[in-house]
């Protein structure tokens, strides 16, 4: 697929996110409705008319074209020698963490306590790792999807059990912003699955407005959230159970 097409790809699919048509699309432009779905179907776009559209969705150009490579890319993962070498380093696995949420490197060192040099020495790390491509005035080209996720059992997500999900659980979540929901029950494999394809659509939609959240407004709080399935059963019930026959 050629570059250009990945661009009006992409156009569709943020029109589509923000509930946007064509029509309205033909009025930002000031063309008809006919000219716009011909200029979708052609992709035989100006760069003005691109960038109306870009202000219109409220994205940059540059973050259209990136969403356009992450979407076109495979979800990618890194290796083992990788995810050890990130975590290995706190401050390290600390900066990796904010550079794939999208941080800038000027808002990295206005909010948190890490001098340039340090900085500077955990991108270089990234980038000779291939996490990312360092570039000048220390901006980043990320190297892995936007639907990047590490390892399943890998270094990183047994850090992430083991420190991170271990000390956010441990909330009684009873704040006005708080939010729990824990339910278990019997099913069958058929519901499973279809459980498991609604937790993925889920998490895709929370992404997508996490991603849509980054050019809205500049006052933002922490927040993280959970989504989780497998097959279990609570250990302290194994004594009520009956042995198979």
């Amino acid at each position: 697929m050629s570059e250009r097409n990945l661009v009006v790809t992409e156009l569709k699919r943020a029109l589509r996110e923000r509930g946007l048509t064509y029509l309205a699309v033909a009025r930002r432009l000031n063309l008809s409705l006919a000219t716009v779905k011909r200029l979708f179907s052609s992709g035989d776009f100006s760069l003005e008319r691109v960038e109306l559209i870009c202000e219109m969705l409220g994205l940059r150009l540059s973050e259209i074209l990136e969403r356009a490579r992450d979407h076109h890319t495979p979800t990618n993962q890194l290796t083992l020698t990788q995810e050890r070498e990130i975590v290995a380093d706190p401050k390290l696995f600390f900066v990796t963490w904010l550079v794939l949420n999208r941080v800038p490197a000027e808002d990295i060192l206005r909010l948190y306590r890490l001098t340039q040099r340090e900085l500077v020495r955990c991108l270089i790390k990234l980038d000779r790792l291939k996490v990312l491509e360092l570039q000048p005035g220390n901006r980043v080209r990320l190297l892995v999807s936007r639907r990047f996720s590490w390892r399943p059992g890998g270094p990183v997500q047994r850090h992430i059990h083991q420190k991170l999900l271990r000390e956010f659980l441990a909330s009684a979540f009873v704040g006005a912003q708080d939010e729990f929901f824990f339910h278990g029950a019997m099913v069958s494999e058929e519901v499973h699955g279809h459980l498991k394809r609604v937790l993925q659509s889920a998490a895709r939609e929370c992404m997508d407005l996490v991603e849509r959240d980054r050019s809205a407004t500049p006052s933002r709080n922490g927040a993280a959230f959970v989504l989780a399935l497998r097959p279990w059963g609570y250990s302290g019930f194994k004594d009520f159970e009956r042995p198979p026959p």
